[in-house]
């Protein structure tokens, strides 16, 4: 549907809902025909008694939303209002987990409800008097809840964050065009016991991250004020200046963290600072979402705001995708499933389908979901575990051979090739199809045939790139000089690790064919295979490795990482990824076991993985089928540019061969081999 409606203005896609918007009856009239005629034209059907037209306001969620803002819907509350007092701790919880939902109209609700949070943590269920007047003056605050505003970028946005001894708070606000400042949302989180040691300062400094990072789809990449009671912390984490050398290094993590947004931070008041007593008397429910309703912004502007923070799959582990699942209506009800019994598929809605298939090989284990040895990720944390896939820029093929390894969703290879073809960084760095690979004999053991090759100039340093030809275990190493003293001293600490070689395959570089290098290799039982002049395919292993090494390095680098990281990410990832041609992970054929990566938490412990050994795949000839209209990453052998540009096809040529392609104002032939698919949405700036 949102492919369908595309191009219409004030028109919103939300699940299986259309939100048709207007400022006036006449033109919401217009957009509601534009809108009818296109579902027409798609044979879309609506039934009228499901639609409601020219209302002044829609409820989403148990929260109704009008021009004015958010507010409660009364009868959806109406029953909270009129329940008795708890009479056990699970009656108390149960009110205490209704009353969380509405949190964000709840100005200094963790102050208030604090009696009765005292009181979930004994044993021993104990109504006090305080406890009933806590209960009493939450039921009061929530009959009487102020409307909450809706968040406007256009105007001033400001972020109010403070912390005390035992938990953090933080306020969203806008002000308006008369200097009043009006609440968007509120937000607090208890700290652990760990959290609670922590200097006042070091609490603070958490209060402004916690802050920044719950309303990070907010007030990333724009402009906001940042409001905190620390001095300290307005010189330490002022944007202009540098970060102090002598602060302790978490501070320098957090100025880091906080770099990367543009921000005015400013100094108030404990009196004047609004999220005081939210910090002093924290929520015990920590959020771990981000509370943002797609209705509440232009589509257009949506599409600059939504991003997920790269470092949420940090955060992830096996506890949070286990609180998650059970959160999700959907994987919940897959759990029910699975421990009552599936019903006959022509009794279950569409969605449950893909499970319903799988419904013999899915397990649950310790909350969590499992098809085979691969968990099944919630959809709140989804973004965050594509985001992180694609941090190392891997092609399509590479990225599905991790996600096998770990995780699933239903639509997950479809989501994993929209990721490749979606990303700039990727299609303006595509290099040209690999040339078929000279035969060499199978290596009977791993670390038997190394191939080791010179790369650089690269970024002004030279490497020393080598890969086992069994396992295609790589490694690289930055050299300071090419001699051959040099070369033997970067061996000799790996060889030290891993063992000699049988076999050394390089090319002629003055390096492997001097006197020194000859001798070290018959010293130690290395027999070094030349490559034939002019003919750098024989030790092709290594040239390849060269091509693959630059090309994610590079666009690692273009992501924001210094060269040391992004070699070290690459290597990492290369390592802990199933080879095409083995089917299994390098660290697995050389040292026997998997690397323990950023995925592994996802699963939970312990879980006993059996590697299945695989045929070896044949590769396929690419098939490809272009039309005219069709946006195409086309090949560009302009000197100075990047090897691919972005283009539109005006014409055939030969057909199913050869394509007219226009390419920023310019027409340009290409073969099918010079082109390569992209998605409509990639800006060809």
């Amino acid at each position: 549907m949102c492919k369908k409606l595309i191009g219409i203005p004030n028109t919103i896609v939300f699940i299986d809902n259309i939100y048709v918007a207007g400022k006036s009856l006449q033109e919401t009239y217009e957009t509601l025909v534009k809108v009818l005629k296109r579902l027409q034209e798609c044979n879309f059907k609506l039934k009228p008694e499901k639609c409601k037209l020219f209302t002044s306001h829609i409820d989403v969620f148990g929260f109704r939303i009008n021009k004015e803002g958010m507010s409660l819907i009364k009868s959806n509350i109406e029953p909270l209002l009129k329940v008795p007092a708890p009479t056990n701790l699970t009656m108390l919880k149960s009110f205490l987990g209704k009353v969380n939902y509405y949190s964000r109209f709840l100005k200094d609700m963790a102050k208030i409800l604090s009696p009765l949070y005292e009181c979930t943590k004994i044993n021993k269920f104990n109504w006090t008097a305080d406890c009933q007047k806590s209960f009493d003056t939450i039921k009061n605050k929530l009959a009487s809840a102020d409307n909450l505003r809706h968040f406007n970028p256009d105007l001033p946005i400001i972020v109010t964050c403070d912390a005390s001894n035992y938990g953090l708070a933080a306020v969203l606000s806008n002000r308006d065009q008369n200097g009043i400042v009006k609440p968007i949302a509120y937000a607090s989180k208890k700290l652990n016991t760990t959290e609670q040691k922590y200097a006042a300062i070091d609490r603070e400094a958490m209060g402004i991250v916690f802050a920044v990072t719950k309303f990070y789809n907010y007030i990333y990449g724009r402009q906001f004020e940042l409001e905190t009671d620390s001095a300290a912390l307005v010189r330490i984490f002022g944007p202009t200046k540098g970060i102090p050398k002598m602060a302790a290094k978490r501070l320098q993590h957090y100025a880091i963290f906080l770099s990367a947004f543009n921000y005015k931070i400013k100094h108030i008041k404990t009196n004047n600072n609004p999220a005081d007593y939210l910090s002093r008397n924290p929520d015990n429910k920590e959020c771990t979402s981000q509370h943002i309703h797609p209705i509440y912004y232009n589509v257009d502007k949506c599409m600059h705001v939504l991003h997920t923070n790269s470092t949420e799959i940090d955060y992830l582990n096996f506890k949070t995708i286990q609180e998650n699942t059970e959160k999700d209506l959907l994987l919940s009800k897959i759990i029910e499933y699975c421990r009552t019994g599936w019903p006959n598929k022509n009794l279950i809605k569409s969605e449950f389908l893909p499970f319903h298939n799988r419904k013999n090989e899915i397990s649950v284990e310790q909350g969590c979901l499992l098809w085979g040895h691969r968990v099944i990720i919630p959809e709140v944390n989804q973004k965050a575990v594509l985001k992180s896939l694609h941090k190392t820029h891997f092609g399509i093929i590479r990225m599905k051979e991790i996600a096998r390894s770990y995780f699933w969703w239903p639509n997950l290879n479809s989501e994993i090739e929209n990721i490749g073809k979606s990303c700039i960084i990727c299609l303006s760095n595509l290099k040209n199809p690999i040339k078929s690979p000279q035969s060499w004999p199978k290596p009977p053991t791993p670390w038997y045939r190394l191939h080791a090759d010179f790369l650089g100039p690269f970024y002004n340093k030279m490497y020393l790139v080598i890969i086992d030809s069994f396992s295609k275990w790589p490694e690289a190493f930055e050299m300071s000089n090419m001699t051959a003293a040099k070369t033997i001293d970067v061996l000799d600490r790996l060889f030290s690790r891993f063992g000699y070689p049988d076999q050394l395959v390089t090319d002629n570089q003055t390096t492997f064919t001097g006197t020194e290098f000859n001798k070290y290799c018959k010293e130690n039982n290395i027999k070094q295979i030349l490559a034939p002049p002019y003919h750098p395919a024989t030790n092709g292993a290594a040239e390849r490795f060269v091509q693959t090494f630059k090309s994610a390095v590079t666009k690692i680098r273009e992501s924001g990482c210094s060269i040391n990281s992004a070699i070290n990410l690459f290597l990492f990832d290369y390592r802990t990824t199933p080879q095409r041609t083995t089917g299994e992970t390098p660290a697995r054929l050389l040292l026997g076991r998997e690397l323990r990566n950023r995925f592994s938490c996802l699963k939970p412990p312990p879980i006993v993985e059996s590697l299945s050994e695989r045929e070896g795949r044949e590769v396929c000839k690419r098939k490809v089928k272009f039309v005219t209209g069709q946006k195409v990453m086309v090949r560009d052998y302009r000197k100075g540019h990047k090897p691919w540009i972005v283009g539109k096809i005006v014409s055939e040529s030969v057909p199913d061969l050869t394509y007219i392609i226009e390419v920023q104002g310019m027409m340009w032939k290409r073969h099918i081999d010079q082109m390569v698919y992209c998605n409509d949405d990639v800006d060809s700036n």
